[in-house]
């Protein structure tokens, strides 16, 4: 089993992520391979040489990705770890994250379950302060509810598990550069390997925490996400879909779920949790009306 962690200027962040990775309850031989994309500090594999000069329980390693940007990153970890790891396994989970003991467990409880090529599981957030902000009670902060099995796709890596079979099938780049700095790289590639005919599961009891800075509960960042969030769903429609008539409906639904947010925006504002999901569905769907015609909101810039 290997553990994959890209990771950028977040060396503290990094180093917990590491240290409770060190308590994970696994009953299989376990490795990680950190990928720093800073290569003028190197402050991630400073962690990683820290605690492999001490008594880490697992294999540790780093790479320094010198392109800059989540895809090449990513495509960084999944070449290096075919080439040079022995593993049928790879889970992946980012440097602000971090997991209970029974995380690693779980994801590959369910795989060998229900012989899914790639398992999800839940993200909950962890605000770093006590500041009060509507904006913490959007749905976008929860985990997602989902019953464990069998399910259509996921929607993010940032807390997913891999058959080996199924990267080594899906070939290099794995991750789409033309999403490098908007995201959505992870759905793209996703997308790709629903459409190959891969099959995916859904593991509740891997939930892993996610801390939440201060500046990602204001409303200004609320507009962005959602904006950046539709502009690569309506890319990544429009590059799977079926022709003209998939573009044609493609544009339906952006227009369509625009008019709606904006109308029930007023009676969403009776209540924050209400006020912020609406907010996020209204930024959302305009972001998938300015994706349409080919608008990128370079959130990783």
């Amino acid at each position: 089993m290997l553990i994959a962690i890209p990771t950028y200027r977040r060396p503290a962040e990094l180093e917990r992520l590491l240290l409770r990775i060190a308590q994970l309850d696994i009953a299989v031989p376990v490795a990680v391979l950190v990928a720093d994309n800073d290569a003028e500090g190197r402050q991630g594999g400073e962690v990683v040489a820290a605690l492999s000069a001490g008594s880490y329980p697992f294999p540790l390693q780093a790479i320094t990705v010198s392109a800059k940007g989540l895809a090449h990153v990513r495509n960084a970890l999944f070449a290096h770890a075919l080439a040079h790891e022995d593993f049928t396994h790879l889970a992946m989970i980012d440097d602000d994250e971090w997991p209970d003991a029974n995380w690693l467990g779980e994801l590959l409880r369910v795989q060998i379950a229900t012989g899914a090529d790639i398992v999800g599981a839940p993200v909950a957030s962890i605000f770093e302060d006590n500041h009060r902000s509507w904006v913490r009670r959007a749905r976008l902060f929860q985990p997602e509810p989902r019953p464990e099995g069998l399910c259509p796709i996921i929607w993010a890596s940032n807390n997913v598990l891999l058959t080996r079979t199924c990267i080594e099938t899906a070939g290099p780049p794995w991750f789409d550069l033309a999403f490098n700095l908007t995201g959505g790289e992870d759905v793209e590639l996703f997308t790709r390997l629903k459409a190959g005919g891969r099959q995916f599961a859904w593991a509740p009891g891997a939930l892993i925490f996610e801390s939440v800075p201060r500046e990602r509960t204001r409303a200004r960042w609320l507009l962005q996400r959602g904006l950046r969030i539709g502009s690569t769903d309506a890319r990544i429609q429009l590059r799977h879909g079926a022709g003209r008539l998939g573009r044609m409906r493609t544009m339906g639904k952006a227009v369509l779920g625009l008019a709606v947010s904006l109308a029930l925006l007023p009676l969403r504002a009776v209540s924050g949790k209400h006020r912020a999901d609406g907010l996020f569905s209204a930024a959302r769907a305009a972001g998938k009306f300015y994706g349409f015609y080919g608008g990128r909101v370079h959130e990783y810039k």
